[in-house]
């Protein structure tokens, strides 16, 4: 049953061009404070207009804000109006995924600061899916791999499969706060991978193979035992391919690369 605000949120009145940004940040926070709460209708466009000073389109800018933010929901009707929400993990994720590819694009985040974030988080990951691996994650994990055996698959879509094979890994470990990390991890590989000077199919796929065995049999030492060998092989192929170029992935910017 949705509950009407009342008094516990009084909105503050706005002084700057970007009214409709303010708005929802007020909101936000008054979410963060637990002035609002999921299930709470907010005052009408209306209402909220005269609260904050502005008019009834920046009103709306500020739920179409919220609603993409995935803590807002709008239903119509004698009982609709715009409704706080409880975010959900996909859509923290996808802000996150964006908030991620930007800082990649024009920070300075390095390769090596990539390399080892996902090592510290996915192994914590594979761990995880060792003991809590469900049957549908293994025929995830299953599907990927028969699928990326296909020899005809060009190089791109091979790649693609191994980041499918990965997320799939982490979903495993049925730990959202660890997932999202790993997630914006992904993100980012498709460039990465790009500084492998070869591409050796079988190889991956075995390693592959053998962490889903681990997490198959629930055996988290072997498991983490797995994806460190993936790792290393994965270190020292690109070690091999940037010595001719005398580069360190120390030095090479994320923004500097282009997705294979």
């Amino acid at each position: 049953m949705a509950r009407s605000v009342s008094s516990a949120f009084t909105p503050e009145s706005l002084n700057s061009a970007s009214a409709a940004e303010q708005i929802a940040d007020q909101l936000r926070a008054a979410m963060v404070d637990g002035s609002l709460n999921p299930g709470d209708r907010l005052p009408s466009e209306p209402d909220l207009a005269e609260g904050f000073g502005v008019s009834r389109p920046t009103v709306r800018e500020a739920m179409r804000i919220l609603r993409g933010q995935g803590v807002l929901v709008t239903s119509r009707g004698s009982k609709g109006g715009h409704f706080i929400r409880h975010p959900q993990a996909e859509d923290i994720a996808e802000t996150l995924g964006e908030t991620f590819s930007l800082w990649f694009d024009i920070g300075d985040i390095s390769v090596a600061e990539v390399d080892e974030a996902r090592e510290v988080v996915e192994r914590a990951c594979v761990r995880l899916a060792a003991t809590r691996r469900t049957n549908e994650d293994l025929g995830e994990m299953g599907r990927i791999l028969e699928s990326a055996s296909d020899q005809k698959l060009s190089l791109h879509d091979f790649l693609q499969l191994d980041v499918a094979f990965h997320r799939a890994v982490a979903n495993a470990a049925r730990n959202r706060l660890l997932n999202l990390p790993m997630q914006a991890i992904h993100i980012v590989r498709p460039r990465t991978n790009a500084l492998l000077g070869s591409h050796d199919r079988q190889a991956v796929l075995s390693q592959h193979r053998a962490l889903y065995d681990a997490i198959e049999s629930g055996d988290p030492d072997g498991a983490e035992k797995c994806l460190a060998l993936h790792v290393g092989y994965l270190a020292v192929e690109r070690a091999k391919a940037l010595r001719s170029e005398d580069k360190d992935v120390k030095d090479i910017p994320v923004s500097s690369l282009s997705e294979l």
